[in-house]
C-alpha cells in the first residue's frame, strides 16, 4: 500500500483543478454518530461547539481523509425555526413537535437567525475552530440540509407529503422562507471562506415523483446553489439518500459540482449518465459492508466501486453511500482510506484494480 504523497489540502486543492493528484480522494460520510470515538455522547455533541470540533479533528488525525465538515444534521435548521427537536444521550436527533402542524400556520414562519436562534450559532462556532487548526492542511466545509428537506422537519413528513397534493401554495410559500433561512446561513458559512454542501434525503425519489421534485424541491434547491456560487465562487455538493436516478437531469439543473450518491444506485450508470459533467462521489454501502463487514470485505467494495468510477471524465470520490452508523469499529473506516489508497493510487494499477480473487 503506497503511503500519501500530498496533504488532503494540496490533494483536493489540485483534484478541483483537474491536475496530478497521488490518489483517489476519500471521504467517509462520518458527522455525530462517530462521537463514541471521543467518549463522548451524542447528546453533548449536539450542544458543544467544542466537541464538535474535537471529534472532526480527532477523526482528521486518525484517518487523514481528504475533507472535514460539521453538518446542520437534517433538523438543524428546522430547529432553529421552531421545531421542537428532541436529543437522546445516545442517538440522532428526531422531530418532537413541528413548528407549522396545519397550513395556515406556515406564514408566520420566520427564517432563522443563524448568529442566535437553535444549534446554529454552535455549528459555526465549531467550523471556526476546525478552519483555525486544521484547515491549513484539509478542506474544511459545512453541510446543510437541502430546503425540501428542512420543510419534512417543519411540518412533519407525511404532512408535506400530503399537503403538497391538497395544499400546494401553502408549501410553496413554505419553501420560501426556508430557502431565506438556508440562505442565512449559507451567508455565515461564506464569511468564514469555507465551502458548502447539502444532504437531501427526502428529495429522494423513495418517498416523492420526479414531478414532486421538480415544482417543489429544486426551484428552491436551486436558489441555496446559486447563493453559494455567488458567495464563494464554488460549486457545492449535494447527497440524496435512496434512489435518484430519475432526477439526476434535474439535480444537475441546479449548478452542483458534485453528486454523492447512495449505495442503492449504481456509480457506473452514475458516471455514463452524468460523470461528464459532475464530480462522483460514492458508495460503499454503510451498514452492510462497513458497519457489519469485515476489512476483507470493506476493501473488497471500495475496490469495486474504485473499479466502476475511476475513470469518471470530472473525477470520482471514493466515499460511503451514506452516514456510517454508530459503533462502528474505527478498523473498518480505516479499511476505507486503505481501499483508496491500494486501488487508487495514481497512475492507477488496472491489473491490481481488475485482478479477480
Amino acid at each position: 500500500m503506497k503511503k500519501d504523497q500530498m496533504t488532503p489540502k494540496e490533494r483536493m486543492t489540485a483534484f478541483s483543478k483537474g491536475l496530478e493528484i497521488d490518489r483517489i480522494p476519500c471521504v467517509p460520510d462520518m458527522g455525530v454518530t462517530m462521537a463514541p470515538f471521543i467518549g463522548a455522547t451524542t447528546y453533548e455533541y449536539y450542544h458543544s461547539a467544542e466537541l464538535m470540533a474535537d471529534l472532526e479533528i480527532a477523526l482528521f488525525k486518525r484517518l487523514r481523509h481528504d475533507s472535514i465538515g460539521i453538518s446542520t444534521t437534517l433538523r438543524g435548521v428546522a430547529g432553529a425555526m421552531g421545531s421542537v427537536i428532541g436529543y437522546p444521550k445516545n442517538n440522532i436527533s428526531y422531530l418532537i413537535s413541528p413548528a407549522a402542524k396545519t397550513p395556515g400556520e406556515i406564514e408566520n414562519l420566520k427564517p432563522a437567525n443563524p448568529e442566535t436562534d437553535g444549534i446554529l450559532p454552535l455549528l459555526l462556532k465549531a467550523l471556526r475552530i476546525i478552519r483555525d487548526t486544521v484547515g491549513h492542511e484539509a478542506d474544511v466545509g459545512a453541510s446543510m440540509s437541502g430546503p425540501f428537506s428542512v420543510a419534512a422537519s417543519l411540518v412533519g413528513t407525511e404532512n408535506l407529503l400530503r399537503w403538497m397534493i391538497k395544499y400546494p401554495q401553502s408549501i410553496h410559500t413554505l419553501m420560501e422562507i426556508i430557502t431565506e433561512s438556508n440562505n442565512r446561513y449559507i451567508e455565515k458559512v461564506a464569511e468564514l471562506g469555507l465551502g458548502i454542501g447539502f444532504a437531501d434525503p427526502v428529495s429522494s425519489t423513495s418517498l416523492i415523483s420526479p414531478k414532486q421534485f421538480d415544482e417543489f424541491s429544486m426551484p428552491y434547491l436551486k436558489k441555496n446553489v446559486d447563493k453559494i456560487r455567488e458567495l464563494t465562487g464554488s460549486r457545492p455538493s449535494i447527497h440524496i439518500c435512496g434512489t435518484s436516478k430519475s432526477i439526476w437531469e434535474s439535480v444537475l439543473s441546479t449548478g452542483i459540482g458534485n453528486f454523492s450518491i447512495d449505495n442503492i444506485e449504481d456509480l457506473e450508470e452514475a458516471k455514463e449518465s452524468i460523470g461528464d459533467r459532475v464530480v462522483i462521489t460514492g458508495n460503499i454501502p454503510p451498514v452492510e459492508v462497513v458497519h457489519k463487514g469485515t476489512r476483507e470485505d470493506i476493501l473488497r467494495a471500495g475496490k469495486k466501486c474504485i473499479q466502476k468510477a475511476y475513470d469518471s471524465t470530472k473525477g470520482f470520490i471514493l466515499s460511503t453511500g451514506c452516514q456510517i452508523p454508530m459503533h462502528t469499529p474505527m478498523e473498518n473506516i480505516e479499511a476505507i482510506m486503505d481501499a483508496a489508497r491500494i486501488y487508487g493510487s495514481y497512475p492507477i494499477d488496472e491489473e491490481l484494480l481488475f485482478r479477480e480473487e
